[in-house]
């Protein structure tokens, strides 16, 4: 995935990659189920820049800001994740974030950088 700095090509291998991480964290009960809905729905839109405000509101009631606040805070590593699930959480906020237009303030208030 993304670190700060870093170019990360949103195609199809890495969404479906993005994807696969996110059932392992899932699966792992790393992710809540209305926080992996909201992971994918990110993943999904990324190569494009993010869904609209429209979609964004008829899908999760939020606006864009909000959504990235949400998004941020549920790739939050908790104290229970170990240490493949913590790498993957920073990994996908990291590549997420920018590709939605999302910056550091964001993230910052959510605790993540």
């Amino acid at each position: 995935m993304a670190r700060e700095g870093a170019t990360v090509a949103y195609d199809s291998s890495w969404v479906r990659s993005a994807l696969s991480q996110l059932d392992f964290l899932a699966a792992g009960r790393s992710v809540a189920a209305e926080m992996a809905t909201m992971v994918e729905f990110a993943v999904r839109w990324a190569p494009f820049g993010g869904a609209g405000s429209g979609d964004l509101l008829v899908t999760f009631g939020v606006d864009r800001r909000r959504f990235l606040e949400l998004l941020t805070e549920g790739l939050k590593p908790r104290r229970t994740d170990n240490s493949e699930q913590r790498w993957l959480k920073r990994s996908l906020a990291d590549a997420l974030i920018p590709a939605w237009g999302g910056d550091r303030e964001i993230a910052m208030r959510a605790g993540r950088w």
